[in-house]
């Protein structure tokens, strides 16, 4: 395999703070050197860059920013000694990010690629990883921190969707944090998005009744179509008269991946006892809109609310990947992803993911070709 071109690379940078939803004048795509890699590197070529909200906050913003995720560190747990760059922050002039940092964590990456040298004796040029961090088309990674693809098993960017850490994060919170009982009601917002369309299903196959929030008639059709028993649009409907008709007893577990105003007509009617998952604030990122709850209510209905990090359930991604894949093949685990082209169209699909203007599902950005088996090509 011939070596790229020394002028190949090129990089997303933040080039200013950004007002709201970013827009391309946010950033700049500017050329990069070729990395060289050192003992047990590797030199990728991106095909594929996960999205996720939950970079936003991440970013610098154009005046005051949003009390999200601001100086409370979203590294791991017992990660006080993590190298820099600073896991909470992207500042202007660097590198806009899809994977975590710090890069160790063989879970923590953000793009899948093509290996084109390497130094780490159990990758291969022609071997398809995942474990980039960085919106670039050529990236240095260390092999420890990644992960060989099968191609002949899932397609390779199945594990930024099927098998992402979006899914993941959906897996690990119905799993591990919601204590979910069959017969149970629980509502999920964002139900279309890349985590909340892997909590429906789960829910739906355990005997939960389902009922989502999405933007949108498409989305909700989407929604039903994975098996929950109703979705609430947003943008057409009154949340709360819509769940009093939908579930007049109340809602015990109410898996939140939006925030913002959406979230207090749903704890309004959580039942004594329920729980409130806060997985995501898709709806505050931006800075348009803040939740603010009531710890009287908190008091007197004993309700349990819990945010999660899901870094924090590394050592549950086998079981997680085993579960996801055998249903896969059953064919009883739906997955949309949405499909962006080329390095500069990265702010428009977080944009499209922040705004709820996207298709609905995981949202990716194809920089080149993917030659893996069955892959789209150039």
């Amino acid at each position: 395999m011939s070596m790229p071109a020394a002028d190949a690379n090129r990089v997303l940078r933040v080039a200013r703070p950004i007002d709201g939803f970013p827009v391309a004048e946010d950033f700049a795509v500017e050329p990069l050197p070729m990395p060289e890699i050192g003992d047990r590197e590797l030199l990728v070529r991106t095909i594929y860059i996960s999205i996720a909200p939950g970079v936003r906050p991440l970013l610098p913003y154009k005046g005051e920013a949003p009390d999200v995720a601001q100086g409370a560190g979203a590294g791991r747990v017992g990660g006080a000694d993590d190298d820099v760059p600073n896991p909470t922050r992207i500042g202007i002039g660097e590198r806009m990010r899809s994977g975590i940092v710090p890069s160790m964590s063989k879970f923590a990456g953000g793009t899948v690629g093509e290996v084109i040298q390497s130094r780490h004796p159990d990758y291969a040029p022609g071997d398809f990883v995942f474990g980039g961090r960085y919106c670039q088309l050529y990236e240095a990674i260390h092999g420890d921190a990644s992960i060989k693809l099968d191609p002949a098993q899932l397609p390779i960017e199945a594990d930024l969707g099927l098998l992402g850490r979006s899914a993941f994060t959906g897996w690990c919170g119905y799993r591990r944090v919601a204590d979910p009982k069959a017969g149970e009601t629980i509502v999920v917002s964002s139900a279309a998005g890349a985590v909340g369309m892997m909590v429906v299903q789960l829910a739906k196959r355990e005997g939960l009744d389902v009922i989502g929030i999405a933007s949108g008639a498409s989305k909700c059709d989407f929604v039903q179509t994975l098996g929950a028993r109703a979705c609430i649009d947003r943008k057409a409907e009154d949340v709360g008269a819509a769940l009093d008709r939908l579930a007049p007893a109340g809602v015990d577990i109410y898996f939140d991946n939006a925030g913002g105003f959406l979230q207090r007509p749903v704890f309004d009617r959580l039942k004594p006892f329920g729980r409130l998952i806060v997985c995501g604030m898709a709806a505050e990122y931006g800075g348009a809109e803040q939740s603010v709850l009531p710890t009287g209510t908190i008091l007197g209905k004993r309700l349990r609310v819990q945010g999660f990090v899901v870094l924090d359930y590394e050592d549950d991604y086998p079981a997680f990947r085993e579960e996801v894949v055998r249903l896969w093949r059953e064919g009883s685990l739906a997955y949309r992803q949405q499909l962006y082209q080329g390095l500069e169209e990265v702010p428009q699909a977080l944009a499209d993911c922040l705004s709820g203007q996207s298709g609905g599902g995981k949202l990716l950005v194809q920089v080149s070709p993917d030659t893996s088996v069955g892959g789209r090509g150039p």
